[in-house]
């Protein structure tokens, strides 16, 4: 039996569909007992962050090549957000007198700041930063250009042979 390569485009595919099956589970567990229930928000916590990871990983993923550099800001912005999902599950509950970060209580404050603006601020850079490695080469775009060059004539002689 021949073994294929693992590309990091069907490791993609497989956290999406493991990330929406986890979501889907997630939305179900809200009609089971509360003993089973209650595992519905930590499913979700994990499962929204695999399949944004995943879906983030395909569209960077070229072929069978390596995400290089980019794999690093991939998993920092998988840390922060799934961390941050569970860490607003687990921190207690907010009072009103209770204690408030940058203006926000503790778990809007882990939301917004940890989930929303932090990863808002690493993709950019990590892109910036490895533009060059992962975009198309001038070799890559000739490739293309030709192929692209090769199917408009393809696509002339069809319509003319009507």
């Amino acid at each position: 039996m021949t073994r294929t390569r693992t590309t990091p485009a069907t490791l993609a595919l497989s956290g999406v569909v493991l990330g929406t099956l986890g979501i889907g589970a997630a939305y179900g567990s809200a009609f089971f007992p509360h003993t089973i229930g209650k595992a519905g928000p930590y499913l979700m916590a994990v499962a929204v962050p695999v399949c944004m990871i995943a879906t983030m990983v395909l569209g960077a993923a070229r072929g069978s090549r390596a995400l290089g550099a980019l794999k690093w800001p991939i998993l920092l912005v998988f840390v922060l957000v799934g961390g941050g999902f569970l860490l607003a599950l687990l921190l207690p509950p907010d009072t009103v007198k209770g204690p408030y970060w940058l203006g926000l209580p503790r778990r809007a404050a882990v939301v917004l700041y940890g989930v929303g603006l932090l990863p808002l601020f690493v993709l950019p850079l990590a892109y910036a930063f490895t533009f060059d490695a992962l975009t198309l080469s001038d070799e890559d775009l000739a490739r293309v250009r030709a192929a692209r060059a090769g199917g408009a004539r393809d696509d002339d002689t069809s319509t003319e042979s009507r």
